[in-house]
């Protein structure tokens, strides 16, 4: 050099890092694809034994350790094998820590949350998508050097794959399995609100391991006993419930339709659903000063002011009786003379509509007698149904609308049901 300074020859086994990627006469593929992996694993390993909610560890992996192996593609000779078996790393890595049940759809790991999925990103769509870009920066570039690089790309499985659109694809899969498919169906429902319904996905509150159970629920892969005996195909003694002894042990009979828990577990979480709304109905009113967590509010059976008044679960008494007098709740406004009926209910995914018509013709004829009785100018009929799983009903959304609630009612309502669920089907298929 001109000032005496000499510049070593690099030795044939000495290498740079350049971008990323170490250098020497060649790019070694395999050193440099043994430590994008390594790198990748010890990331999501280290996320996932963090603190973070569940969502949070998806975004976590999506932005931190995802990007460091997707900055290889285009460079690394990477196979649809080789992405095949790490985005499969990953789930396992997820299994062995409660994340994932092995059984439960791989689709929705990948789908957006708000479509009922995890958003996490896939090794396969991130590495398409960077050589797809890679590739059309070369051949939109003129320069000489830009257009020998161009001629050097051979078509691959990637550019056979880049007119497909990876997420519809997903679906399309999800949507076709038998088993799993059923919680699709149910979630694109006419009746069903599907961006509330996806709200404990998108807010991702919940514990990593607690989402995967609720995903596990309701892709209908929970060890129950008809489920060992017909899909897993396992010696099983009985397939009767092991609570009731009556009905088939399914993840539907125990999530809503055993009679041995009806009065306990069921009630419980029917119950935690309607205090979310009495408190809220209470403290928008000025019946109660302070808000108090759901799980430990004690509603009053009855709570008024001047202008207000609340029954729960109180029987209303009428000249003429009537055989449904017991609504969850009662909300009287004095001074519009006005009243509210609210019934609260907790079906199978499959029967929103129905539990819906039916809270509507259960009390007509108590509502008929309020309003004839005291003179009324309205009495209206509000059911709130949301399902086992968590699916809102769209006259839910509508009706708390009506009633003025703030908007994360639903997230709190929803919350109670499905921390019920699941608290319901680990006591009874992993009672240890």
């Amino acid at each position: 050099m001109a000032d005496g300074r000499e510049m070593a020859n690099l030795g044939t086994e000495n290498t740079y890092k350049y971008l990323g990627i170490q250098q020497t006469y060649e790019i070694k593929q395999k050193e440099n694809k043994n430590a994008a992996e390594t790198e990748l694993i010890r990331r999501v390993k280290k996320i996932i034994g963090s603190q973070l909610s569940a969502e949070n560890k998806i975004t976590a992996i999506n932005t931190w350790a995802i990007p460091t192996f997707s900055y290889t593609s285009g460079i690394l000779d990477w196979s649809k094998t080789d992405l095949e078996r790490l985005d499969r790393r990953i789930r396992t890595t997820f299994t062995q820590n409660g994340m994932l049940h092995p059984n439960s759809a791989i689709e929705r790991l990948y789908l957006p949350r708000t479509e009922g999925g995890r958003g996490l990103s896939s090794l396969q769509h991130i590495c398409l998508k960077e050589e797809r870009k890679i590739r059309d920066y070369f051949r939109e570039n003129n320069l000489p050097v830009h257009q020998w690089i161009s001629a050097q790309f051979t078509e691959t499985h990637n550019e056979q794959d880049a007119g497909e659109d990876p997420p519809a694809k997903l679906r399309q899969s999800w949507k076709t399995k038998a088993l799993h498919g059923r919680f699709y169906t149910s979630l694109h429902q006419p009746d069903v609100d599907i961006k509330n319904s996806n709200t404990y996905l998108v807010q991702g509150y919940l514990f990593p391991q607690t989402e995967g159970t609720v995903l596990a629920i309701q892709d209908q892969v929970v060890p129950t006993r008809t489920y060992v005996k017909h899909i897993l195909k396992q010696q099983v003694e009985s397939t009767k419930c092991r609570m009731c002894n009556v009905a088939e042990e399914t993840i539907q009979h125990l999530s809503s339709g055993c009679s041995t828990i009806a009065g306990t577990k069921y009630l419980s979480r029917h119950d935690n659903m309607g205090k979310v709304v009495h408190q809220l109905l209470c403290l928008q009113k000025q019946l109660v000063q302070h808000f108090t967590p759901h799980h430990i509010y004690k509603p009053q059976t009855i709570v008024e002011n001047e202008q207000h008044k609340i029954y729960w679960d109180l029987a209303v008494t009428t000249d003429r009786g009537v055989e449904h007098n017991r609504p969850d709740m009662v909300v009287w406004d004095n001074k519009k003379k006005t009243v509210i009926i609210i019934d609260f209910a907790v079906p199978q995914d499959n029967n929103l509509a129905k539990s819906y018509a039916e809270k509507i013709s259960k009390y007509e004829a108590l509502a008929q007698q309020m309003k004839d009785m005291w003179r009324l100018k309205a009495v209206t009929i509000m059911p709130l149904i949301m399902s086992v799983n968590g699916l809102v009903h769209r006259k839910t959304t509508q009706h708390l609308n009506e009633l003025d609630l703030p908007h994360n009612t639903i997230t709190w309502m929803q919350k109670a049901v499905i921390l019920g669920t699941v608290s319901i089907v680990r006591k009874i298929i992993y009672p240890h």
